[in-house]
């Protein structure tokens, strides 16, 4: 198996947090989450490298693009959880409507 320089771990960390910001914007949270669990796995590598202590003075411009590429994404992530919360509390408003409404409606 090739081994690949944390420089192109990082830059392929870093791809993927925009493919998965896409994503986001496109509020296609499926594809988000199988690109954040792509993701995950070549943090992990980058971050098993024995030399990372080292590595991170250059790897820093990178993985900082990174963080606000992710602050970006978790925003659109909050917006939806507050849309879904919204839609949530006005099901259960008309669920709870309809079954007064059928105890009136039986009696």
């Amino acid at each position: 198996m090739p081994v690949i320089s944390p420089q192109i771990q990082a830059q392929n960390i870093l791809r993927i947090s925009y493919e998965m910001h896409d994503q986001a914007k496109q509020g296609d949270w499926v594809s988000f989450s199988g690109l954040e669990a792509k993701r995950q796995k070549i943090i992990a590598l980058l971050f098993a490298d024995p030399h990372i202590d080292r590595l991170l003075e250059k790897l820093a411009s990178t993985l900082n693009q990174v963080m606000a590429i992710d602050n970006k994404s978790m925003a659109l992530g909050e917006r939806e959880k507050q849309r879904l919360a919204g839609e949530m509390a006005g099901l259960k408003q008309h669920r709870q409507a309809a079954q007064v409404y059928q105890l009136i409606s039986t009696n």
